[in-house]
């Protein structure tokens, strides 16, 4: 049996400005290693007796990752050298529908998955998985985790059925989130495997009703945030607690908020890990779900690195949802969340049962999982 050819794309800038509190990382000139660092692990989960062909962008755009495995892949050129940019990923991915792969990996987030839509073109059927490694990820193409993503890809390459189905491209207008405004776009659809236990969840939007839940729950809190240290993550529930205490807090990033009043907006890792060490043990972290995905962790909320989750502790974690919400996600998960904070240790520390608030005296146990 021929050995099958599997594409890899990595986009270094992937996933640079989470930690920076940038929702996004365009405009950024510096890349990072987090992408690389999260299709390595994918590329653990494909089990090593399958005969694959690679082929991948030159250097950090794939190059490297597959050489430090010890694999010899079929490295593709670009017109320009030079830091890497949306047009390269668009080059190599029609490069590679080209080519007839059998699949196509890429790293990043919502941005690089419409370069690779971009690249492919509307008529394309190759194959195509998002291994999570952006800032946002509202997309439907994404593995739940980058081992999510290793796993089904391996399922996928050893299927003879090898089930497809077309799933949504999203993205947000980054200047317009610098600007406080959510400004969602449906750009296309990619083919790709598709497994619920490994493939992320179409994002929902909020339920009618959910606004007035949210603003009950929110003022049945308001007591709470007057005394003592809170990090309150982004979200429309969350969002509603920052607006029953009259704060100028932000819509899509982790606010501080110490004895009622606004202490950081939008603050980042770097800010966090320096209030925590001068505050320790004080902090409470309150944050909700992603409708449709379950994500409470590792999905828009960056800042909230490996580092300063070890520091809060699950102990401070309480999840808000509105009891739409959590009806919702109980059909599709189970009962299940997700935390994916690219550290197993922290992943481990932080799965188990949590608290979840619906209500002024309504709340429930879920699990948070790191898959």
């Amino acid at each position: 049996m021929p050995a099958q050819r599997v594409g890899l794309i990595i986009n270094p800038m992937a996933g640079a400005g989470g930690v920076l509190a940038r929702h996004g990382s365009d405009g950024l000139a510096l890349a990072s290693t987090w992408s690389a660092e999260r299709a390595l692990v994918a590329l653990g989960c494909l089990r090593e007796s399958q005969a694959l062909q690679w082929v991948c962008g030159p250097g950090a755009m794939g190059e490297e990752v597959l050489r430090s495995k010890g694999l010899q892949p079929q490295v593709l050129r670009l017109a320009t050298a030079g830091p890497s940019r949306a047009q390269d990923t668009q080059d190599l991915a029609g490069q590679m529908a080209a080519l007839g792969l059998d699949l196509l990996l890429f790293a990043g987030g919502d941005g690089t998955a419409r370069d690779v839509l971009a690249g492919l073109g509307d008529s394309s059927c190759l194959p195509a998985l998002g291994i999570p490694a952006g800032v946002k990820m509202q997309s439907a193409c994404f593995g739940v985790s980058p081992a999510a993503a290793g796993r089904l890809a391996a399922s996928f390459l050893a299927s003879a059925a090898r089930p497809l189905e077309l799933r949504e491209v999203m993205d947000l207008d980054e200047e317009a989130l610098r600007g406080g405004q959510v400004l969602p776009r449906l750009f296309g659809y990619l083919a790709s495997p598709v497994d619920p236990r490994w493939l992320q969840g179409r994002k929902t939007r909020s339920q009618p009703g959910d606004a007035q839940a949210a603003a009950a729950l929110a003022q049945s809190l308001c007591s709470a945030l007057a005394f003592g240290v809170h990090l309150i993550g982004p979200g429309s529930t969350t969002w509603a607690l920052k607006q029953a205490r009259q704060l100028d807090g932000s819509l899509i990033g982790l606010d501080v908020v110490v004895d009622g009043q606004l202490w950081l907006r939008d603050a980042s890792e770097a800010q966090l890990l320096e209030l925590l060490q001068a505050m320790p043990g004080r902090a409470r972290l309150w944050l909700t779900a992603i409708g449709g995905q379950g994500h409470v962790i590792g999905r828009g909320n960056a800042p909230l690195s490996a580092r300063v989750l070890r520091a809060l502790g699950p102990q401070a974690l309480t999840v808000l949802m509105t009891p739409a919400k959590l009806q919702s996600l109980t059909a599709s998960f189970g009962g299940i969340l997700r935390v994916d904070s690219a550290c197993a240790e922290v992943d481990a520390l932080f799965s188990g049962p949590v608290q979840v608030l619906t209500g002024p005296r309504d709340r429930a146990v879920m699990r948070l999982v790191a898959e």
